[in-house]
């Protein structure tokens, strides 16, 4: 069934669903709940579409309005062609029951269908429920244990994926993806096509992928580090920036490596004095370590950036500082978009 024609069969159901509330229970309790259910379904997906819980409202209050039922049909087709997932759910959702078969045994799941006088439902080696054939009830709660199941199933897969397949959100929206690649990895640290123009390669990107890479973190803090890369660089005013690029295995680890790290490098600096920093990524925090010197923060997802600004006449400049810590966090986000990092710093 494709997307135009599982809409189609989706309103369908919704106002055969109002038609059958509208007429007390003479559409049976099972196929009632059936219907409530994909009512329910359909207007939870439309919550966010453009007047799609309107559109659903429309068709239960004039079921035979065709202009309605058009209007409704034309919004979730075109999200069940965005939401593919969703789109095999419903499909299942609205398939006919199939015929009388021998019981089948699917392991930890029984389902005896054929019973004369009785079926039996069983999960794992206990017997759940026993329905009796045409007992309405009971068919109602072995269809919503069911619903339960595979919106749980459904749900899950939305959460874990983000609904199409991609990386779960951020609160902002932003993608949070694990760089597993430490090629990636590498390729958000800054290279000189990405410094401002006049600065030269002290040292170039350089990545530690694995186990290896926790001896490539002066703090030691191993749990969930994937990779950790590095890469400095040198101007003509004697100045040197140093960026640190540690990819974790989660944002969860990412925080923690964070928190442990910025710490540690506070209480660790004797007259360090905060800095004010720009709202960068999901956490950002900066120092100034001396007047020759500054360091800068930032978490964006499952990467932690850490920048190091010097100058050797004490004449470190907070801008700059700030411009490079701006975009190495954009390369980090790029590189979790999927995308080539190719962020450059805006400052000379």
């Amino acid at each position: 069934m494709n997307g135009a024609d599982l809409a189609t069969a989706a309103v369908e159901a919704v106002a055969r669903a109002a038609v059958t509330a509208a007429g007390g229970a003479a559409g049976g309790a099972a196929g009632g709940a059936a219907g409530d259910m994909i009512v329910d379904l359909v207007r939870g997906r439309l919550r966010n579409v453009d007047r799609g819980e309107e559109a659903v409202s429309e068709v239960e209050r004039t079921p035979d309005d065709f202009e309605a039922r058009s209007r409704l049909r034309e919004k979730l087709a075109a999200v069940l062609a965005e939401d593919p997932a969703f789109a095999a759910y419903l499909a299942n959702v609205l398939a006919p029951p199939r015929p009388a078969e021998r019981p089948v045994n699917t392991g930890s799941v029984v389902v005896d269908r054929g019973g004369r006088a009785r079926g039996t439902f069983v999960l794992g080696d206990q017997a759940v429920t026993r329905i009796r054939k045409g007992d309405p009830a009971a068919l109602v709660a072995v269809v919503a244990v069911v619903v339960v199941l595979v919106l749980a199933v459904y749900g899950l897969a939305r959460l874990t994926t983000g609904g199409d397949g991609s990386s779960p959100l951020g609160p902002d929206g932003r993608r949070v993806t694990a760089l597993k690649d430490p090629e990636t990895v590498k390729a958000v640290t800054p290279d000189l096509h990405s410094m401002p123009a006049g600065w030269t390669v002290t040292s170039p990107p350089s990545v530690t992928p694995g186990g290896d890479a926790c001896s490539e973190s002066s703090e030691k803090r191993c749990e969930g580090i994937l990779s950790v890369a590095r890469s400095s660089f040198h101007n003509p005013f004697d100045q040197s920036a140093t960026f640190l690029v540690v990819a974790c295995a989660s944002a969860d680890a990412a925080e923690r490596f964070y928190e442990e790290f910025t710490l540690g490098a506070s209480e660790g600096s004797d007259g360090a004095k905060p800095l004010a920093v720009p709202a960068l990524g999901d956490q950002a925090s900066a120092l100034e370590i001396s007047d020759g010197e500054g360091k800068a923060y930032v978490r964006v997802g499952t990467v932690v950036v850490a920048v190091q600004e010097q100058g050797s006449n004490s004449d470190y400049e907070v801008a700059t500082l700030e411009a490079l810590t701006e975009m190495a966090a954009q390369r980090a986000q790029e590189a979790q978009d999927g995308r080539a990092p190719a962020a450059r710093a805006r400052t000379t």
